[in-house]
């Protein structure tokens, strides 16, 4: 499995992959050494990361730089993710700390998990100006959004480079989706249940996102 583009506009999919060069910045939340119930943790220290793929081209890029993964996307309607490779999880829950770096504040970032292949996945984003969506990639390219559409919420911290820690339990069908704590959504769903997970940002009408991801844990659903 791999990092993937997908133009989320005409909902084509890039065969090329991704890598980048810019800074981090310390991150608050889930720091220190691995907890000890972890099934997976990464905050992405040098020799010690994770089987992230990264890689990248002119349109967008993902890297690890200053202790993050760092994904960065050049043009607009861009979906970007790095995957973590052969590791898959069933129950679990799975918490990131992510910030926006740069880029418009409409444009949104977060995590894929229970991933069947490049091409079908949920998807839990945030956006800088505080909204979210939970929302299922099909085997056919279609997406089933699980909400109305992009949802406001008061959990989200807005602006650039101000953490916000996001969070995903499965257990079964039921899948709970958290923002700095705060349940913001659940659904009921058997379409995938087992898979792997990514970090991800997507650009909408704009270009120039940068977002930087820390602190991955993932631990078995209690």
């Amino acid at each position: 499995m791999k990092s993937k583009r997908l133009i989320v506009g005409m909902i084509l999919w890039f065969a090329s992959f991704a890598l980048v060069a810019c800074g981090g910045a310390q991150s608050a939340g889930i720091t220190g050494s691995a907890p000890e119930d972890a099934l997976f943790w990464d905050s992405f220290t040098p020799g010690e990361t994770g089987d992230w793929f990264v890689e990248g081209d002119d349109a967008g890029s993902t890297a690890v730089i200053n202790q993050e993964l760092v994904i960065a996307i050049s043009q607009p309607n861009i979906l970007q993710f790095s995957t973590l490779q052969e590791q898959t999880f069933t129950d679990f829950a799975l918490e990131v700390e992510a910030r926006q770096i740069a880029g418009s504040p409409e444009s949104s970032f977060g995590v894929l998990t229970r991933m069947q292949d490049n091409n079908q996945f949920y998807r839990f984003d945030i956006t800088g100006n505080g909204l979210f969506m939970v929302e299922r990639r099909n085997a056919d390219g279609t997406w089933t959004q699980f909400l109305d559409d992009w949802t406001p919420s008061e959990a989200i911290n807005q602006g650039f480079n101000v953490p916000n820690s996001l969070k995903v339990t499965a257990q079964g069908s039921r899948m709970s989706f958290y923002v700095n704590d705060v349940l913001v959504h659940q659904i009921d769903d058997v379409i995938f249940p087992s898979g792997s997970i990514a970090l991800d940002g997507g650009t909408f009408g704009q270009s120039g996102l940068q977002v930087a991801f820390d602190n991955v844990v993932v631990r078995a659903a209690e």
